[in-house]
């Protein structure tokens, strides 16, 4: 029975060069990285490799704080016009009796106005882009290779650093909600 799978132990007769698929924890430097086209043969390569993979996870970081800051500038600017709506209503006088006239309700958005807002389209393209980058590095981290794991892990950890103390509130969580 051939159970000849070429593991890359060298290169196909195509010119391409081939790293092998090791699914246990490692440390070389011959790794092909999510693509076909991304592989890192040499050590150079690999390091670069690696610093990529830290820059995306930071950035998969600075997402998450992007996405919190956007929405909370659309809450403050709904609550702004909220309240701007309303000292507007009492600083009007009535035209009939003083007490007898009830306010009017403040104007409330649609469900196809919120669902279409500028602020919710912005929202759901980085919703989409995070999740994206969420299971690159997933896969990234699938390659079992320590180094690119340290990568991940530490691109998520110094982001979290950089952009994490700006949470206010200490309730908040990114699961169980």
């Amino acid at each position: 029975m051939d159970h000849d799978h070429d593991h890359g132990s060298g290169g196909g007769g195509d010119g391409k060069v081939s790293c092998p698929m090791i699914m246990v924890f490692h440390a070389g430097h011959c790794e092909r990285i999510l693509w076909d086209g991304w592989v890192a043969s040499t050590v150079v390569e690999f390091v670069f490799s690696a610093l990529a993979i830290f820059l995306v996870a930071f950035i998969y970081e600075a997402l998450k704080f992007v996405r919190e800051y956007f929405l909370r500038q659309t809450v403050r600017k709904e609550a702004e016009r909220v309240a701007l709506e309303l000292q507007a209503k009492r600083s009007s006088p009535p035209c009939h009796a003083p007490s007898t006239t009830a306010m009017m309700p403040i104007q409330e958005k649609t469900y196809m106005q919120r669902i279409f807002s500028e602020a919710h389209l912005i929202q759901t393209f980085c919703n989409l882009l995070q999740i994206v980058i969420s299971y690159l590095l997933m896969l990234v981290f699938m390659t079992f290779n320590y180094w690119l794991c340290l990568a991940v892990v530490l691109g998520l950890g110094i982001g979290y650093f950089v952009f994490g103390w700006i949470k206010q509130d200490v309730y908040e969580s990114e699961c169980c909600q």
